[in-house]
């Protein structure tokens, strides 16, 4: 729930004029919720009160934090970052560090969310022989069933198109019935991709691994994936093994884009 101070407030009304659906109003040259209209907890009316008058329940509402001002050039380096990002498959025994990745997923926290529901759960796994446990399931599903049979001939020649040599996996799952758990994680995770690879770590979106975790009964008792949920995305991530790329590589395939 929403608190504003009201002696901290002082009746700027940008809390009103910036919420996304309306739930605020001015009553007596003060700010205060509207009876009876459904908050999202975007907290934009926080991130915009000059007076931090605005928290929610027994949280503040805003970081204690200095914001840290962008060099001149951010713009220039933030695309060159997304220009030189690749997808690594050949990886060092060593996994990701938890602590860096923890704080990853901690800041894809503020990736954007259909309605705020940021629904995405993750399963991390850098056992190593969880990691072959899972590979044998869906090398087993393939010779069976028949699908995906380039998973097979790749692995038996040596190449994991599922994993690469990958000694972390991460999985986003949600439950279905949420506004748009997809799309929600895929955006959290591209987020989590750019911040790793901004600090050497290499990553591949693993779509193999999220279709057949999702295939595989085993694995979905594996994993203890919640009932009404889905695995939505992967990635690989491990530090890049003698894989390096120096140069940006033309795009092939141009977009269209229509200006109406």
């Amino acid at each position: 729930m929403i608190i504003i101070d009201k002696q901290k407030c002082i009746g700027c009304k940008k809390c009103v004029d910036f919420c996304p659906f309306t739930v605020l109003e001015m009553t007596e040259g003060k700010a205060q919720l509207v009876e009876g209209k459904g908050c999202i907890k975007c907290l934009h009316c926080a991130a915009v009160c000059p007076k931090k008058a605005i928290s929610f329940g027994e949280m503040e509402g805003t970081l204690e934090v200095e914001l840290a001002e962008l060099p001149i050039n951010f713009s220039k380096l933030l695309e060159t970052h997304v220009m030189t990002r690749r997808s690594y498959r050949h990886f060092k025994d060593t996994p990701v560090d938890r602590e860096v990745l923890n704080h990853a997923l901690w800041l894809a926290s503020w990736a954007p969310s259909a309605k705020n529901q940021h629904p995405t759960n993750w399963i991390v796994i850098d056992n190593k022989e969880l990691i072959e446990q899972i590979m044998l399931h869906i090398l087993n599903y393939v010779k069976e069933t028949g699908t995906s049979p380039e998973v097979v001939s790749e692995y038996e020649a040596g190449n994991n198109c599922v994993m690469g040599t990958a000694p972390t996996l991460l999985l986003g799952y949600a439950k279905n019935n949420k506004v748009n758990p997809l799309a929600d994680t895929s955006i959290a995770l591209t987020t989590i991709e750019l911040l790793l690879q901004a600090q050497a770590i290499g990553t591949c979106w693993a779509g193999y691994l999220t279709r057949f975790c999702n295939a595989i009964p085993q694995l979905k008792e594996l994993l203890e994936l919640p009932e009404g949920s889905s695995f939505y995305a992967a990635l690989m991530l491990g530090y890049p093994d003698k894989e390096a790329y120096p140069s940006i590589p033309e795009r092939v395939k141009k977009q269209e884009v229509k200006w109406l």
